[in-house]
């Protein structure tokens, strides 16, 4: 085993760009500035879509440039007391200007020491600047969140990534050599909303990995009434993971998904109010084509999803594609393309 380097600390290419660690032309700047606990040897939660788990990382052996990815991204690592003093020098506190953060994410990899490591973590920088952290972690004790709120921490996640008990089993439990179960995430999560309170606890859902979209809104409503919020991501396949030869979820699968979240954590209908074929496809909503417009014209159900201040720029989509989350406003053009990919999936128009 190689000794954990915990002088180190992953930082997002694009968070990297925005604090000056790298130089780089980008067209949209993340708003939360994304870091990662650093381990050389990879996390043991061997989820079956993570380019960071123990699994990918046998299969890629020396090819460290490789190892830096999480999703699409790239995230190399950087000293952390070089990220620390950025951090007191030039973003001491919140602003929604293009040139600060709005939020801070530390995500962390399953090692032995990751507990330790977060909080080193979280008193540095606690220290030097008022930004509001989110934490996102695999799971630990309810004593431990109470901890890390206790030390600042604004909000929490706990990702479950897939939409139900048995793809859970196979994304990241004992089908695919991982250590986790759905009931401690859900108990960890219900828990976190006792000591956080409702709508300060997130969860993951990772749209393509072989819920419909009955399961995937269920999901979404369940959590919604839990008070937790649910961050919507597109299945994106990474090379040498377990899922690399896994497609990608349609554009308009995603599209109503979004739609679908967007209209459940409003308020505007509940499950029973959409209409479904029997093996799960959506196929109605109950809103009309100009209800439809309206929705569009907020921007808001389209953008990513997850905690505020949060745009995640190009996580699950390139650049030169259309994206399944925006990390901006939508352009009038985008807005008419996503009208025509879910009209077919509104009522007529009312006259």
């Amino acid at each position: 085993m190689v000794a954990v380097e915990t002088d180190k600390i992953r930082v997002s290419l694009g968070s990297a760009v925005k604090l000056g660690l790298k130089r780089l032309k980008v067209d949209v700047l993340p708003t939360t500035c994304h870091l990662l606990t650093y381990h050389p040897d990879g996390c043991v939660g061997n989820c079956g879509f993570c380019p960071q788990s123990q699994y990918t990382h046998h299969q890629l052996k020396d090819s460290k440039q490789d190892q830096e990815y999480l999703s699409r991204i790239v995230w190399p690592a950087f000293k952390i007391d070089d990220v620390i003093s950025l951090f007191r020098d030039k973003f001491p506190v919140f602003t929604t200007s293009k040139d600060g953060f709005q939020r801070i994410c530390i995500q962390s990899l399953n090692y032995e020491r990751f507990k330790t490591d977060i909080q080193m973590i979280l008193n540095q920088l606690t220290n030097v600047t008022k930004i509001p952290i989110s934490l996102a972690l695999p799971p630990i004790s309810a004593e431990e969140i109470q901890t890390y709120k206790d030390l600042g921490v604004d909000r929490i996640c706990f990702a479950l990534d897939a939409a139900t008990p048995p793809l859970f089993e196979s994304v990241k439990g004992y089908k695919c050599e991982g250590p986790y179960t759905w009931a401690e995430h859900i108990s960890l999560l219900e828990k976190s909303v006792e000591i956080f309170g409702r709508g300060r606890v997130s969860t993951h859902l990772i749209i393509g990995l072989g819920e419909t979209e009955q399961e995937a809104l269920h999901f979404i409503q369940n959590m919604k009434s839990k008070g937790i919020l649910t961050g919507l991501f597109a299945f994106y396949p990474i090379a040498k993971t377990r899922f690399e030869n896994r497609t990608r979820p349609t554009i308009v699968n995603f599209r109503k998904i979004q739609l679908g979240r967007y209209g459940i954590d409003t308020q505007k209908w509940k499950l029973s109010d959409l209409i479904f074929t029997s093996n799960g496809l959506l196929t109605q909503f109950p809103l009309s084509s100009q209800e439809l417009r309206t929705i569009i014209s907020l921007s808001v159900p389209f953008e990513t999803s997850g905690c505020p201040g949060c745009n995640r720029p190009y996580y699950t989509s390139s650049p030169r594609e259309e994206q399944h989350n925006y990390p901006r406003k939508l352009t009038m053009s985008e807005q008419d393309t996503i009208f025509k990919e879910l009209l077919p999936f509104c009522r007529r128009k009312i006259h």
